[in-house]
């Protein structure tokens, strides 16, 4: 793993702030070789990054949002993010895809071995798949679905439509897999009785996608929980169905809050998956939205150094018996919006750096 390290990390560091437009695409590989990616990279370099796709190692991780596939510059394109980023959670933008963001898609998911995830909350019953026309009011929805309050055998039905529904948008547009934001302790910016998270409504639809995507499907594509991956409404069982489970560390300031976080996780799982595989398949992320520019807030180190969040984030390993184990990996929220940093070289150079310090390569 570290000769492929060392041959395909490194270039990412010195990836500069390419301003080609990804709107002129026309023909797939022959005008994004010319005009959008270094000409040193060459079909064994792919060939090398698609590989290392399949090594063990801490993930680099966002959601990126306002995702256009064109413009002036890649900011808005997957195609400006690093080689090395390995699965993106799409904050909007998927449900119908132009065929720029789809050009763009296909890019980092044929060329790099980058995933690409579906996203959003799961509170309400039929919420982001119900056709336009149906969605209206959530008795409309309810009607669409088949929903009948009162009758637990229709509510069911239609759960497992709605779960099916998620995956055959998956299939449709060959995404791979689903982030599942599940936040039901939380107020939201929208109306919501969050009737999904009651009676064992939310289990069943995991249950229902666990059969198409997830370890349990055995297609390759992601099954991901962010939010509260130990809700109480998520059974323990449920654990092996999840690739990741994503926290949202926003504003850590030392690795006691990451530590604490993780041994939530490890106790609500507890007997289903050991503390080693639950530190695997967890993905610590900072808020992009509020502190792209300075890379997170100050974060103390156990030695007493001061670095910013991302850096802390990468740079923690949690220690499970004493002995430090693999984290998942690190990611931030709106990863777009660290395109460009002031006074800083490159694009995204906070995640970079993230990336580096969790596998470094050898010079």
């Amino acid at each position: 793993m570290k000769k492929i390290l060392s041959r395909v990390i490194l270039p990412f560091l010195g990836l500069g702030c390419m301003i080609a437009s990804c709107d002129d695409w026309t023909d797939l590989e022959p005008k994004i070789q010319e005009n959008l990616l270094e000409s040193n990279k060459t079909p064994e370099y792919y060939e090398q990054l698609r590989a290392y796709r399949k090594s063990d190692h801490p993930i680099a991780f966002g959601w990126f949002g306002n995702w256009s596939g064109k413009g002036a510059s890649l900011v808005n394109c997957m195609a400006g993010l690093p080689d090395s980023v390995d699965v993106i959670s799409m904050w909007g933008g998927w449900k119908n895809p132009t065929e720029n963001m789809l050009r763009d898609l296909r890019l980092v998911q044929q060329q790099r071995g980058t995933k690409a995830l579906v996203c959003f909350i799961v509170l309400e019953m039929g919420d982001q798949i119900t056709p336009t026309e149906h969605a209206g009011s959530r008795d409309d929805r309810h009607k669409f679905w088949g929903w009948v309050d009162g009758d637990e055998e229709a509510i069911r039905a239609s759960i497992v439509r709605y779960a099916n529904a998620v995956c055959d948008t998956i299939d449709k547009y060959n995404y791979d897999g689903f982030d599942l934001d599940w936040e039901p302790s939380y107020a939201q910016p929208f109306e919501t009785n969050k009737e999904m998270a009651y009676n064992g409504r939310i289990a069943l639809f995991i249950e229902t996608l666990s059969k198409r995507i997830g370890p349990a499907s055995g297609t390759g594509r992601i099954l991901a929980i962010d939010g509260e991956p130990e809700h109480s409404e998520i059974p323990a069982e449920m654990g092996k169905y999840f690739d990741y489970f994503i926290s949202q560390a926003y504003a850590a300031t030392g690795e006691s809050g990451l530590n604490n976080r993780l041994n939530r996780v490890i106790s609500h799982y507890k007997g289903v998956l050991t503390p080693e595989e639950c530190a695997a398949k967890f993905v610590v992320c900072e808020n992009f939205e509020s502190y792209a520019q300075t890379g997170g807030v100050s974060f103390t180190t156990p030695d007493g150094k001061v670095v910013r969040s991302v850096e802390g984030m990468a740079r923690w390993n949690p220690v499970i018996n004493g002995r430090k184990v693999r984290k998942g990996g690190v990611g931030t929220f709106h990863m777009e919006y660290e395109f460009t940093v002031s006074g800083k070289e490159g694009t995204y150079p906070f995640l970079r750096n993230a990336i580096q310090i969790m596998n470094p390569s050898v010079k």
